[in-house]
């Protein structure tokens, strides 16, 4: 007897039923859907219903024997599904296959991403530092910066509200404390799939205006399974590209950095009862590096950390309940390579808990979940900070030829975040209403959420350093340097018989060679007081959502609510997709959405930090003065008023259909973003200075991709291009920051020293002449120029094979050209015309120097081989070699006609024990 059974979803599964089987009575082998795990899972029920009311089966069964009970195997065979969305909605789904296949280098969630239209890398990612770098690049998804995306675990949100992504110029800042868009770097090893949605995206999920990636970790198994894993890299397995400037005298080379990066995991499946099951996993990466520090060699550390215990509890048939802690914090120990004495630590990531239980009846399902996350972005550092003139005694910024020498560091800082969130979502089964099939979703969250900003110590910026060789500093030893000789002057003249003449140039040259120490002193300096501030936010939100089935045409159309106590605003936000099929998997797909914003509690935080306190002093008869007050006493501080939530409206447009074996997908989308927030200067009745928070920012991304993705027998594909254009409306931006005319210039406004920077523009005249222009900016400003995620062209071709014990898969990104704005190791000094004190000097500040400047397009390639050794029928040991950048290309990091050092090939080597 032989019975073939075909069912037809997105693939074709073959159920063949065979005779005189005594155990073993299903193997299933693969199963697609949701649906189609229903239809097997039924007919293996019904075939285990039917062998176990035989008595006593034979192992060794013989069709003649009469002890022989003929009962059918069914095995069911089929192809995995493609990462793209069958359904109206704009998702892409990773499955555990391929997010192993293309996991490269550190195994981060966002790395993983790339293989996915219209998913854009700060170019952070492709710097040299990012060798030896755990944290991952922040991802943008519809245009937006990294932080407007969500991140979900199980559920759990895993933004946070500590930073917007502040780090990816500069590591080590001011005011603030080196952050990521998110709490806890999720390494790929601890997830069963990953959802990204780019467009389309349901009413269930809200606060954010970019995309949506939720990722969802093991489940327990049935059986019992370990594995472990290391993995390493190191200088020896890496190629660098050196480029040097038209003016490089060869006097010293670019050396290559020492380091060494190390991935340990090990992780255990283990059914406890029949009911019961639990994952534990953990995982390290640990990296080291070593940088040349003017001109000493030091070594930087940076570990990251994901540890998890998962429970699975089947309370009854119908009724599931999962408890999952998970412990992922990160630290690295930092130095900046040409500050002295600059030494910093930053700790961040967190802790989560999450209680779910997942109820399932004859008219739907609910999802109730309890979650609760702390994590922390802190850091610790010396409190003080000097940007002396490069002179004899403060000499080291001759290292790299520059004007200042910097040295200390921005002082103590802890952040902690705090989330709570309850949470429930109710499923309808399909119910005819109208003669027309029907779901319904609905559900509700609410959220409290609290941050704490708390400086330490008092952190003091000193710039503006005036020279004055005759200066008598007294008790000022920390601020002032008095001039000191090698030998005494008289000695010195003494010898020449004479006094010396510093208008002959020979003894002026004397005098020169003889100074130990140059006098020098600072009139200005900035104190950012020791805090403690805190916020706290509490929101709330509903859905619902109600689909329409016909054969050819399927709608959905729902809208979802947000509310929260600091902007006090009703917002509500359609959402609205439909999909309508042509014939058979010809389909054309629309959607109509908004998505509101939903980091506030920054804001809210921003407004509640102390402001910093600027001081003066002049000198009198060459001895500095007692620090005061400077005219305007204090930095500015923020206001939220009466603000509108800012939102983005989208418009989604799309078509599917087969192709040469897979899936073809067109698509466009347009997300305008409105009442953005802005700041405008100002000041309040005491004439302090404030940045009022406005809603007069707008911006507008556009996307045409076109992807095409295939499952084969032993092979999958993927292709995709995109077509993005992103503009930002200039009222976002702060705009000029200097008045006067040339040669009198002066701040606009009151500025932290630390938000000021220069960038230089180069262009051609008419004639042909190089016109460079030095524009004095805030790092807002440069944080909208840089455009840092807007490549117009960004193409994608993956391809993975499976042969007996092999399995191989690359990925190649070409990324076409951009205007890019390079960090350099310049700094350019602004002479301030506004006199700041009676008898003080004008002020002269240094600013590092910011490039603009064309970057040309470039091909990446990665590879990953994997030989798979079966030891025994349970024990297995993979041997694996990943490369980035096969060909060793290049990533145009270093601004053209400079000097600088970019990453090439990558080499990492990994062994793997599986049981």
């Amino acid at each position: 007897m032989k019975i073939s059974i075909q069912v037809m979803a997105s693939v074709m599964l073959a159920i063949s039923v065979s005779p005189c089987y005594s155990d073993e009575l299903t193997d299933i082998e693969q199963a697609t859907s949701a649906q189609e795990k229903a239809v097997v899972g039924a007919l293996a029920s019904k075939v285990n219903d039917n062998a176990n009311s035989a008595s006593k089966p034979s192992v060794h069964c013989e069709i003649d024997s009469e002890n022989c009970y003929n009962v059918e195997r069914i095995t069911v065979t089929g192809a995995r599904p493609v990462p793209l969305s069958v359904t109206a909605e704009g998702a892409y789904v990773l499955d555990q296959e391929l997010l192993r296949q293309y996991s490269f280098g550190n195994g981060n969630l966002n790395d993983v991403l790339a293989v996915l239209p219209g998913v854009q890398f700060s170019e952070s990612a492709y710097s040299a530092t990012q060798v030896s770098n755990i944290r991952p690049a922040e991802v943008s998804i519809a245009g937006t910066q990294g932080y407007q995306t969500a991140y979900q675990v199980d559920g759990v949100v895993n933004n946070s509200k500590l930073s917007t992504g502040n780090a990816q110029i500069d590591r080590n800042l001011v005011q603030d404390v080196s952050g990521h868009s998110q709490q806890s770097f999720i390494n790929v090893k601890l997830l069963e799939d990953v959802t990204v949605y780019d467009s389309n995206i349901p009413a269930r999920y809200g606060d954010f205006s970019g995309g949506l990636v939720l990722a969802n970790t093991r489940n327990a198994e049935k059986h019992p399974h370990f594995g472990m894993s290391l993995r390493g890299t190191g200088d020896n397995l890496i190629r660098y590209h050196r480029f040097y400037s038209n003016d490089f005298d060869g006097t010293s080379t670019l050396d290559e950095a020492t380091f060494s990066k190390l991935d340990f995991s090990t992780y255990l499946s283990l059914p406890i009862t029949d009911k019961l099951g639990m994952v534990a996993q953990f995982q390290q990466l640990e990296s080291k590096e070593s940088y040349d520090q003017l001109g000493s060699l030091r070594e930087k550390v940076q570990t990251n950390t994901n540890a998890m215990v998962r429970f699975d509890y089947a309370l009854t048939d119908k009724d599931d309940i999962q408890l999952r802690l998970l412990y992922a914090p990160y630290s690295g120990d930092y130095f900046d390579e040409l500050t002295l004495n600059s030494d910093y630590t930053i700790d961040g990531g967190g802790t989560s808990a999450l209680l779910a239980w997942d109820a399932r009846r004859d008219w739907g399902s609910v999802d109730t979940q309890l979650s609760w996350n702390q994590s922390e972005n802190s850091k610790t550092a010396p409190n003080l900070w000097f940007s002396w003139k490069n002179v004899p005694g403060k000499a080291w910024g001759a290292y790299n030829d520059s004007i200042s020498s910097p040295e200390g560091g921005y002082g103590d800082i802890e952040k902690v975040q705090n989330d709570i969130r309850f949470r429930q979502d109710f499923t309808s089964t399909r119910f005819s209403w109208l003669d027309v099939d029907n779901y319904v979703s609905t559900g509700y969250a609410i959220t409290h959420q609290n941050v704490v900003f708390d400086r330490l110590e008092d952190a003091i910026l000193y710039n503006g350093s005036v020279l004055n060789a005759n200066v008598n500093c007294g008790s000022y030893i920390l601020d002032c340097v008095n001039t000191t000789f090698h030998r005494p002057i008289s000695a010195i003249e003494a010898e020449l018989g004479r006094p010396l003449n510093l208008l002959d140039p020979d003894d002026f040259l004397l005098y020169q060679e003889n100074i130990l120490t140059s006098g020098q002193y600072f009139q200005t300096r900035q104190i950012s007081p020791k805090s403690r501030s805190e916020a706290s936010v509490v929101s709330a939100s509903a859905y619902y959502e109600h689909t329409l089935e016909w054969p050819t045409f399927d709608i959905t159309a729902g809208v979802r609510y947000d509310y929260n106590d600091f902007f006090a605003n009703h917002d509500l936000a359609p959402r609205i997709r439909a999909q309508y099929t042509l014939w058979e998997k010809y389909q054309v797909i629309l959607g109509a959405n908004r998505y509101y914003q939903g980091s506030v509690l920054n804001y809210k935080l921003n407004s509640a930090i102390t402001p910093f306190i600027s001081q003066v002093r002049n000198t009198f008869q060459n001895v500095p003065g007692q620090w005061q007050s400077a005219v305007v006493p204090s930095g500015p501080r923020y206001v939220y008023n009466d603000l509108a939530t800012p939102y983005g409206d989208e418009i989604t447009l799309g078509y599917r259909q087969p192709l040469l074996g897979g899936l073809l997908e067109l698509r466009y989308v347009d997300r305008t973003n409105k009442d953005s927030i802005n700041r405008e200067k100002g000041y309040g009745e005491q004439g302090e200075p404030i940045l009022f928070a406005q809603n007069n920012g707008e911006s507008e991304y556009q996307r045409y991709s076109i992807t095409w993705m295939a499952n084969f027998a032993q092979h999958h594909v993927e292709l995709n291009i995109s077509h993005a254009s992103n503009t930002t409306s200039r009222r976002n931006f702060d705009g000029d920051t200097v008045k006067g005319s040339v040669g009198n210039e002066s701040l606009n406004y009151t500025y932290d020293d630390s938000e000021l920077i220069y960038l230089r523009t180069d262009t051609y005249n008419e004639s042909g002449v190089l016109v460079t222009k030095l524009n004095l900016i805030t790092r807002h400003d440069l944080s909208l120029e840089q455009q840092d995620t807007n490549r117009p062209i960004i193409a994608n071709v993956s391809w993975g094979m499976d042969w007996r014990n092999w399995e191989f898969s690359a990925h190649a990104r070409y990324m076409g050209s951009q205007e890019a704005i390079y960090p350099t190791s310049d700094r350019k000094t602004f002479s301030d015309a506004t006199q700041v004190c009676s008898g003080c000097t004008s002020t002269q500040r240094e600013y590092q120097v910011y490039r603009l400047a064309k970057r040309p397009q470039f091909w990446l390639v990665n590879a990953n081989l994997r030989y798979h050794w079966n030891l025994t029928k349970n024990h297995e040991i993979i041997l694996s070699a990943e490369v980035l950048n096969l060909f060793n290309s290049r990533t145009h990091q270093v601004a053209p006609f400079t000097t600088g050092l970019e990453l090439g090939r990558q080499v990492w080597f990994g062994i793997n024990y599986d049981y």
